[in-house]
């Protein structure tokens, strides 16, 4: 098994990209929200994000500007 590969390793990784997950949240870089909600609701969130493409992040920001601009 390469060094790498090792458990040991594997919880190195997984703990210093725990620490620059917590850092950026603490600096305010990142930001992070949870959605809760019936699951029909969640069912047709989760459509319009599949349809708009990309990650969830680009897919929520493209929805989200085409409603902002569709407001003014």
């Amino acid at each position: 098994m390469a060094n790498s590969n090792s458990e040991h390793s594997k919880q190195l990784r997984r703990a210093a990209a725990a620490k620059y997950n917590r850092d950026k949240l603490a600096s305010g870089e990142l930001k992070q929200f949870g959605v809760k909600g019936r699951a029909a609701d969640i069912e047709t969130i989760e459509a319009a994000v599949a349809r708009a493409g990309g990650s969830r992040v680009q897919a929520l920001k493209r929805i989200c500007a085409e409603w902002l601009a569709m407001q003014d």
